[in-house]
């Protein structure tokens, strides 16, 4: 079983003009199975309360989706979300810690191909102190724990792989072997997939500079490893 997966910080559809066709195109073009996506407006009036995750299933074609809120936002709700081409049979939601700051959120997934169910995740974490976004990887450590076969996608907001070591049994495809920059403000290597290395293996990772975003589109494919 292959598997290409992407993670998208779309920033609410605002340098597509809400115009979610421009964002799915990216999505279809590159042939994704499933993209974890951040800084989704649902019914935002910034966004001219468009549905947007209603307006992406139908830009790509994709009917399975989850969206996890994070906090409600003018009128509507702001968070992460999940698109897939295959069932979702379960979501949930984790409140992470956050502080006094925007509140975080991991959500999962439980998505059903060729027989296997992988727990696909979504995640925006923290970029206003290094100690809080500790704290949330080891809420998100503890979450994977419960799962041996999961794929994390997110913009983790530190371009420091050391901070991923946290994460047992895991691998990047975003490392400091093969570092693609993703938020081109700062050319750093931001947003990321993790997955589970015993169920896993990812091939090298690449980009869509012209991602209608601040961030580039990440997406590489995956080998699921047979069970012995």
């Amino acid at each position: 079983m292959q598997l290409r997966v992407g993670s998208y910080n779309i920033r609410h559809g605002a340098d597509a003009d809400y115009h979610m066709t421009l964002i799915g195109k990216n999505i279809t073009d590159k042939k994704l199975d499933i993209v974890g996506l951040q800084e989704v407006d649902q019914k935002v009036t910034r966004s001219l309360q468009i549905d947007t995750m209603k307006l992406l299933s139908e830009a790509t074609g994709y009917k399975y989706r989850a969206f996890f809120k994070a906090i409600p936002l003018q009128g509507g709700e702001y968070g992460v979300a999940i698109l897939s081409k295959y069932p979702i049979s379960e979501t949930e939601l984790y409140m992470l810690e956050s502080g006094s700051n925007e509140k975080r959120v991991l959500g999962r997934a439980a998505i059903d191909i060729e027989g296997e169910t992988v727990q696909f995740f979504v995640t925006h974490l923290s970029y206003e102190s290094l100690s809080l976004r500790q704290t949330q990887f080891e809420q998100v450590r503890d979450i994977l724990s419960g799962f041996d076969n999961f794929v994390l996608t997110g913009d983790f907001n530190t371009a420091n792989f050391k901070e991923f070591e946290v994460l047992k049994d895991a691998a990047l495809v975003n490392n400091s072997e093969y570092s693609l920059p993703t938020f081109p403000g700062g050319m750093s290597a931001i947003d990321n997939i993790v997955y589970s290395t015993n169920c896993w293996s990812f091939d090298k990772p690449m980009t869509v500079t012209d991602s209608f975003s601040d961030h580039y589109m990440l997406y590489a494919t995956g080998v699921f490893l047979s069970k012995s």
